[in-house]
């Protein structure tokens, strides 16, 4: 077996633990939650509600049509079309098969593993006024998960590629970073979902990179100059 089918299918083993592994931990987190009491977690999650969560008239209201941009690149939709593109771009344009299948990896199962843990754990979303669509149960956040798991794909693969050309990766870091960010809190801002939604998805979709980068890297690494493979 080549080195090539070696790192594939290495790949492949790191992306099915992690399918295994980030419900398991979700559910963990849940029954500790339950175990220790959930009353004190609402508590909180109400509170830094109040923090973020707009009331019309006040400063936080304005900021309504960048939230609702922000939180779209989140949406399913979006991160479908994104992913498309960028395989075509990866796979088409800059003949790089391993980075085009690790993006379409990514979407899917962040979105795959998403809907499965909701369907398991039955959490409703938050009471209040809900300032833009957002259906089916609430934990862990959709959004906060494909941004961490997809979008956090996409800027680790892009810091690959500059640390191969010698160039920095503290760009693609603090970009992806601010975008996991901003797209998280705008569903605390809309109303649809709990910090702890945002911060259950976030802890998915990190579980996701950190079981599946380090691969993808050994992977890319192995195959040659990146765009040539």
């Amino acid at each position: 077996m080549n080195f090539q089918c070696t790192h594939f299918y290495r790949y492949l083993r790191r992306i099915a633990l992690a399918a295994l592994i980030i419900p398991f931990i979700l559910w963990l987190l849940v029954l500790l939650a339950r175990m220790i009491g959930t009353e004190p977690l609402l508590r909180l999650d109400v509170w830094l509600q109040s923090l973020i969560f707009p009331v019309p008239g006040d400063v936080l209201h304005r900021l309504l049509p960048a939230a609702l941009f922000i939180t779209t690149l989140g949406s399913f939709r979006f991160t479908l079309l994104a992913a498309l593109a960028f395989a075509l771009w990866f796979w088409l344009g800059r003949k790089n098969s391993i980075t085009a299948f690790s993006v379409l990896v990514s979407f899917t199962a962040m979105w795959v593993l998403n809907t499965l843990v909701k369907l398991m754990l039955h959490r409703d979303r938050p009471g209040l006024q809900h300032l833009t669509e957002a259906g089916g149960y609430s934990f862990p956040s959709g959004h906060a998960m494909v941004a961490m798991g997809f979008y956090g794909t996409l800027f680790a693969v892009w810091g690959m590629y500059n640390r191969a050309h010698d160039r920095s990766i503290s760009f693609p870091l603090v970009a992806g970073a601010l975008l996991i960010l901003l797209i998280g809190l705008s569903r605390i801002y809309l109303g649809v979902h709990y910090p702890s939604d945002v911060a259950g998805g976030y802890i998915a979709g990190a579980l996701w990179l950190w079981l599946t980068i380090p691969s993808l890297y050994a992977w890319i690494r192995n195959s040659g100059p990146p765009g040539k493979r």
